[in-house]
């Protein structure tokens, strides 16, 4: 891990960071992540994302200094991932991604789940190596993954 990354929980107050984020995203990086050309978030999904009141529920940051460099969320055992163009490849995703399922472990979570674009490779990759199935979404489009966690 970089010796001047913080990974930690959003609050309310990090919403400016937040939008900063994704408008600074590649139109790519934010169409992998949000199945949309968005520009930014629409207030009701910035308010979800950093407003997360039932304890299962998590959304994660990585900040180099005070910028907002990833994003990792999980809501009712859905997750969802997306990490700055500068820093793609760094495994930052695969550091978030571990902590996202100490996260659901605690939370007591059996399945967590998510949608990927079935051409984003890495995504696809990085949930494979974690033991995420690829499977079926509904939409030709979109892969479902999911991981089956082991009860402690």
């Amino acid at each position: 891990m970089r010796p001047d990354l913080v990974i930690r929980r959003l609050t309310q107050d990090d919403g400016a960071l937040v939008q900063a984020f994704v408008r600074g995203l590649s139109p790519r990086s934010r169409r992998e992540r949000y199945f949309a050309a968005i520009s930014e978030l629409v207030p009701r999904e910035l308010e979800r994302t950093t407003r997360r009141p039932d304890p299962r529920d998590a959304s994660l940051a990585a900040f180099e200094g005070d910028a907002l460099i990833a994003l990792a969320e999980c809501a009712g055992g859905e997750i969802a991932l997306v990490v700055a163009d500068a820093v793609q490849g760094t495994c930052l995703g695969r550091e978030l991604m571990q902590r996202l399922l100490y996260h659901a472990r605690g939370a007591k979570l059996t399945v967590l789940h998510g949608l990927v674009r079935e051409g984003n490779r890495a995504m696809l990759r990085l949930a494979a190596s974690f033991g995420f199935r690829p499977g079926p979404s509904g939409d030709p489009d979109l892969v479902r993954v999911e991981l089956a966690l082991a009860r402690a």
